[in-house]
């Protein structure tokens, strides 16, 4: 055993990262407050979830996969704010879940035609379907 009490190095290091908790910016720090009084405000305001457009029933608790969850429109890791108003949406745990830290749009798909592919092309006889 060595002096500091562990037998090694890394055994002390597996020891650190294990008991180290990771803080992030909405959960712990100066944004705490803001973000749990703009949560609080979007449970009372909002009904329908962010991602899917669904209805959230906010009755429902943490296991249920469509229990209310608050989404960070632009993920904290890709630089969004973590309590800012604007940044945050009432979703399903589930939603945010999958959605996970992935920027998501929620537009509507261009008008403009698709190109096709050369090697996406259909496999038709019928070719003048395609002929514009």
């Amino acid at each position: 055993m060595s002096r500091s009490g562990f037998d090694s190095l890394a055994c002390f290091y597996y020891l650190i990262r294990r008991y180290t908790v990771a803080l992030r910016a909405d959960k712990q720090g100066p944004h705490r407050v803001a973000f749990d009084k703009n949560k609080a405000r979007i449970l009372k305001t909002q009904s329908v979830c962010g991602i899917c457009g669904k209805p959230v029933d906010v009755r429902l608790k943490a296991p249920n996969p469509l229990a209310p969850a608050i989404d960070h429109i632009v993920p904290v890791s890709k630089g969004g704010h973590p309590s800012a108003m604007e940044n945050l949406q009432l979703t399903h745990s589930q939603c945010n879940r999958q959605k996970s830290d992935k920027l998501f749009n929620n537009k509507q798909q261009s008008t403009e035609p698709k190109v096709i592919g050369n090697r996406n092309l259909p496999q038709s006889r019928d070719w003048a379907s395609y002929v514009s």
